[in-house]
């Protein structure tokens, strides 16, 4: 009785994560949006809002390796997504906070700027790839 039980709990287990990992592309934007506080940058001036810019867009680029690097391996995309997908989401969110702040106090463009929106997860590694 309680091996059929553990079973069914796996086999549920599996389903939501399996939803989760699908429903994932969708949800990342939004995610990302919700995240972040609004006008979370609002009392940085130029120079702070470019040192966080460049320590976003690197950690970032951190996270991107990471989660290129663990989607290469069994289960990988899972544990990507529970351990790196999060944080970079919310990245992502202050990326946008970031961009916004520096339009309404019109600040040059920031290091290694990106255009808005083209700040974008790294495309996901199906297994055995």
């Amino acid at each position: 009785m309680k091996r059929n039980s553990l079973i069914r709990a796996v086999a549920a287990l599996g389903t939501i994560l399996g939803a989760l990992s699908l429903s994932g592309c969708a949800s990342d934007e939004m995610a990302s949006r919700i995240l972040v506080e609004p006008d979370r940058y609002v009392l940085y001036a130029c120079p702070e809002l470019a040192t966080a810019w460049q320590a976003n867009m690197n950690r970032q680029h951190e996270l991107e390796a990471l989660m290129i690097k663990a989607g290469t391996g069994t289960g990988g995309q899972i544990a990507s997504s529970m351990a790196y997908r999060p944080e970079y989401n919310q990245l992502r969110g202050e990326m946008v906070q970031l961009r916004k702040a520096a339009a309404d106090k019109n600040c040059r463009a920031m290091p290694n700027a990106t255009a808005p929106g083209s700040v974008t997860a790294p495309a996901r590694v199906a297994p055995g790839q």
